[in-house]
């Protein structure tokens, strides 16, 4: 057999493998086709992710879904979602339009009609088969997109439980706390008789596979490869259990944080960097890069500086070291989407370009892929604090900890209180936790009651800040501030040097006021050009006013990372608690923390709440 037919052969058995595999599961998801645009403006259409087009740019003026198992959705000029094929791209399978209409995962999916609507089963004719708040006889506030035949929802008691793709409840709602199936198994947690929050991992009928013993850990919350990471809250340690609950990995001090493994390895971070582990533990790649993800079978992406390469499992740089300014992962295809220079083009597992064509944007879609869930949620003035637990699904910032006693669920006065972490979470953050000293307060039984409550609500709401930012949640950050919002940016301006080249000046801040709007288009455009934004906090505090009853001031450090710029400076954020039913945040501001290399922002020019005037 000559090398070439070899390498045909390997190829197409690679491909198969691709189709076949998504992470460590068997999959029977088909992503066909992404929505692209080959310049800017409203000329949509469809490119399958092997690089053929299949509906031209233009097609559409308004972006359509992603197309899995021939199915996607087309919003109107309205904004309300109609069902198409594949195959007949322009004419909607039929009439009926729907606010959310979730990927075809299954014969299934949901949808909603209107906001805040009951959540409805919907085939692929957009035949509405089920209610599932009527046919459960459960007023259901939140549900998951179908994963492995079973959907994830919650009552508005709070209570978890999973019915199937016909509407029928599989598992009852039992659960204070419960996961999204993986591999087989779903992670579900209830409180014991000492307030303590056990998990457990359960089977599609309910049945129970195993107990999760462990203590005081932070636990992901599906596994993958048949593991599943957790942290040591005590001492730090990453870990992995197997299937029965067992500890399967125990992971060098020199390892600060670990990741879920996908195709069989997984992300470390060291002191040092970024680096690669099997399913055994050894190191596959040293820690020395400043980032990277799993991007697909045997492949990597890696970044040092502003630009992502990609790599196989022993580090190896693929494509002749090509660089690019971002990659995404790869799809069934075996082809990933990478942007260079403001363009969108395919490229293979080798890092080389599928072909010459480039696109002004090819969207590519996490949730289709099912690395994100698809969530549907009833926003109403009654919900509790089930919004909190739809926007923590959605965005995943919080795991489960074990056997931690969990919150109370909000009164009807707390319902936009974004409950992220519980109780017994904050009891057992560490020290270097940002939040510590003021969660310590709050646990202390010593301040008043309504006074503890708004602080643990402003805990909450800053945590969920942290990741509206890099989940890009802009829904989130348009409801947290109010109308008339003060906006105010600082930038460090200096005046012009002296004539003899001695020195700059020295640097003050200039200010600038922004309208709330302003300031979330300004967001809506950064969420657009920064595949990846996160936020780090420090300093934290918070103050009462003290004499405006309500009325909160927070400060905080805060450095910002993306992928085209970085700063670091002061938070102030001033809540007001006036209306128990929506706190709102009336200022916001930001001050660099240095005025130039060797200065710092004096001390005394950080705002704070005592420089507004509040009468």
């Amino acid at each position: 057999m000559n090398g070439k037919l070899i390498h045909i052969i390997s190829t197409i058995l690679s491909s198969l493998l691709m189709l076949l595999c998504n992470g460590c599961r068997q999959c029977s998801i088909e992503i066909n086709a992404l929505p692209f645009q080959e310049s800017e403006g409203n000329n949509w259409g469809l490119i399958a992710t092997n690089g053929e087009i299949k509906v031209h740019s233009g097609s559409f003026t308004q972006q359509p879904s992603a197309v899995v198992n021939g199915m996607f959705s087309l919003p109107d000029e309205e904004g309300y979602y109609r069902l198409y094929q594949l195959g007949h791209p322009t004419q909607p399978v039929s009439a009926q339009r729907f606010v959310q209409i979730g990927h075809f995962f299954e014969k299934v999916t949901l949808a909603q009609e209107f906001p805040d609507s009951p959540i409805l089963i919907i085939n692929r004719k957009g035949k509405i088969i089920n209610d599932i708040g009527i046919s459960l006889h459960y007023d259901i506030v939140l549900a998951h997109n179908f994963a492995e035949g079973r959907s994830l929802f919650c009552t508005r008691k709070g209570k978890y439980g999973f019915m199937d793709t016909q509407g029928n409840i599989a598992i009852p709602p039992i659960y204070d706390q419960a996961y999204d199936f993986h591999e087989g198994m779903a992670l579900v947690g209830n409180i014991n008789n000492k307030g303590e929050m056990c998990y457990q991992l359960i089977d599609p009928s309910g049945k129970v596979c195993s107990n999760i013993q462990i203590t005081l850990s932070l636990l992901d919350q599906q596994f993958s490869c048949g593991l599943m990471k957790y942290s040591n809250l005590l001492n730090g340690k990453c870990c992995y259990l197997n299937p029965e609950g067992e500890t399967n990995i125990f992971l060098p001090d020199s390892i600060k944080e670990a990741f879920r493994f996908y195709h069989n390895a997984a992300i470390i971070q060291s002191d040092h960097g970024i680096g690669l582990i099997n399913k055994q533990g050894e190191l596959l790649i040293t820690p020395e890069y400043e980032d990277g993800f799993i991007a697909g079978n045997d492949r990597i992406c890696l970044r040092n500086g502003n630009k992502w390469q990609l790599a196989d499992f022993k580090g190896n740089i693929k494509g002749t070291k090509k660089s690019y300014d971002r990659i995404t992962f790869f799809y069934p295809s075996g082809l990933a989407i990478a942007y260079s220079d403001n363009q969108s083009l395919w490229i293979d597992r080798e890092g080389k370009p599928l072909d010459s064509k480039q696109y002004h944007r090819i969207e590519e879609d996490l949730s289709a892929l099912q690395l994100t869930p698809q969530v549907f949620t009833r926003k109403s003035a009654k919900t509790e604090a089930t919004e909190d637990k739809s926007k923590n699904q959605k965005e995943n910032p919080t795991l489960p900890v074990s056997n931690s006693p969990k919150e109370e669920v909000q009164t009807a006065e707390k319902t936009n209180a974004t409950c992220t972490i519980n109780n017994e979470e904050w009891k057992n953050i560490s020290k270097q936790n940002p939040f510590y000293t003021e969660a310590s307060k709050i646990l202390s039984g010593k301040l008043p009651e309504t006074d503890a409550d708004n602080r643990r609500v402003i805990l909450n709401y800053v945590e969920h800040l942290r990741t509206s930012y890099t989940t890009k949640d802009i829904d989130f950050l348009t409801q947290l501030f109010s109308e008339e919002a003060l906006i105010i940016v600082g930038k460090v301006i200096r005046n012009a040097p002296k004539m003899d080249g001695e020195y700059l000046s020295k640097g003050q801040v200039e200010y600038n006021i922004k309208s709330k709007q302003a300031y979330l288009e300004r967001l809506k455009v950064l969420f657009k050009q920064n595949k990846e934004i996160k936020l780090k906090f420090s300093d934290f505090k918070i103050m009462r006013h003290p004499t405006q009853q309500g009325l909160y001031g927070v400060t905080l450090r805060q450095k910002y990372s993306s992928d085209l710029y970085s700063d670091d400076g002061y938070l102030f954020l001033l809540w007001d608690f006036r209306d128990e039913t929506t706190p709102l945040i009336h200022v916001r501001t930001w001050q660099p923390s240095m005025l130039d290399d060797q200065t710092p922002l004096p001390e005394n020019e950080i705002f704070n709440i005592r420089n507004f005037n509040l009468q």
